[in-house]
């Protein structure tokens, strides 16, 4: 009898991993994650912060500049520093006085505090308390624009109209405040009629005008330009934030232009020179200025913070801008103290 042959089959176990093993790699992959989590989450904070921290002195290092440009200008009036140039501008806003729009006699230069406003500008336009940032100070500036154009020739007379060469063509029209200058004097005056044809003819009858003669008949060496009339203050723009802002007169034309956004406060002292020596001798608010005319340097002081909010903590701090103390609102911004002293180039030496 034959032997058969019998086959065996072994069962064959599957393998792999266990419950324990499952919940063991799950706990260190998610003890990686956190770590992972954590150090981009550390990251991201030092990037806002560096980001807001650099867009903060750049907001800072734009509005100075901004301040800075005009104010070593204030009481430009040619091609020297002159003296207060005469006035005469016609009583359009009938107070009784020739127009504040070109009064130079304090050097270009007027300083506000918060409780002066509201303050008039032009003849129908002004700041008041709802323009500005309550406790903030308002500046003004005064001067004759850089871009000037000479005389074609001699007036004939003190009262002869004025003729440029025809690349003056479109800057002025009638109703503008400008100047014409010399290196030894220079008057103010508005313009009630300007020609564009050809050479340019600018008439300043004394139906704008106090009288229609100048103070004297100017050469071709003389240059005619637009009086330009600058307020900077802090105001708060559309999504509610304090933002440095400027009106600009130049021309007959006034705009309101936004600067640089984030400026919680603006403080400023006026340098005065009460030796005559062209020195700073003390620096005060403008209210205790007794003679703007003698203010050689202005210093400025802002109060600057980042747009978003990049702290852990609330900011319960008390700043010190030059003589103000300032507690702003409790949030997680960051802010920062700005200070600059301008010299006025128009003063003498200082």
């Amino acid at each position: 009898m034959k032997q058969g042959i019998f086959t065996s089959t072994r069962s064959r176990r599957q393998t792999g991993f266990t419950i324990i093993e499952i919940l063991v790699a799950l706990a260190i992959s998610l003890v990686l994650l956190t770590g992972v989590m954590k150090i981009y989450m550390s990251n991201k904070a030092t990037y806002q912060v560096q980001e807001g921290m650099s867009r903060l002195q750049e907001n800072a290092r734009f509005a100075l500049n901004f301040l800075s440009n005009d104010i070593r200008m204030a009481g430009y009036s040619g091609c020297s520093s002159l003296s207060s140039p005469p006035n005469n501008i016609a009583d359009l806003d009938g107070d009784g006085n020739p127009d504040a729009v070109s009064d130079f006699s304090t050097g270009g230069l007027f300083g506000f505090e918060y409780s002066s406003l509201p303050i008039a500008l032009t003849a129908s336009d002004n700041l008041s308390t709802t323009d500005v940032v309550a406790a903030t100070d308002v500046i003004v500036i005064l001067k004759g624009s850089t871009q000037d154009i000479q005389l074609t020739g001699n007036l004939i007379a003190d009262n002869a109209n004025i003729q440029l060469a025809g690349t003056a063509a479109g800057l002025f029209q009638a109703g503008d405040i400008m100047f014409i200058s010399d290196c030894t004097s220079s008057d103010i005056f508005a313009a009630n009629n300007v020609s564009n044809g050809g050479t340019i003819t600018i008439a300043h009858s004394n139906s704008v005008n106090i009288t229609n003669r100048l103070s004297k008949a100017y050469g071709s060496d003389a240059v005619v330009m637009a009086l330009e009339k600058t307020a900077y203050y802090i105001g708060t723009n559309a999504s509610g934030i304090s933002t440095l802002y400027r009106k600009r007169m130049i021309g007959s034309g006034i705009a309101t232009e936004e600067l640089v956004e984030g400026i919680e406060t603006m403080q400023i002292q006026y340098g005065e020179d009460l030796t005559g020596d062209g020195i700073a001798n003390k620096y005060a608010n403008a209210g205790s200025i007794a003679d703007m005319a003698n203010v050689v340097s202005v210093r400025i002081s802002l109060l600057l913070r980042t747009i978003t909010e990049i702290n852990p903590d609330l900011d319960t701090s008390t700043y010190t801008v030059l003589d103000a103390s300032v507690n702003p609102v409790d949030d997680r911004r960051s802010r920062r103290i700005f200070t600059k002293t301008i010299k006025l180039r128009n003063k003498g030496i200082i």
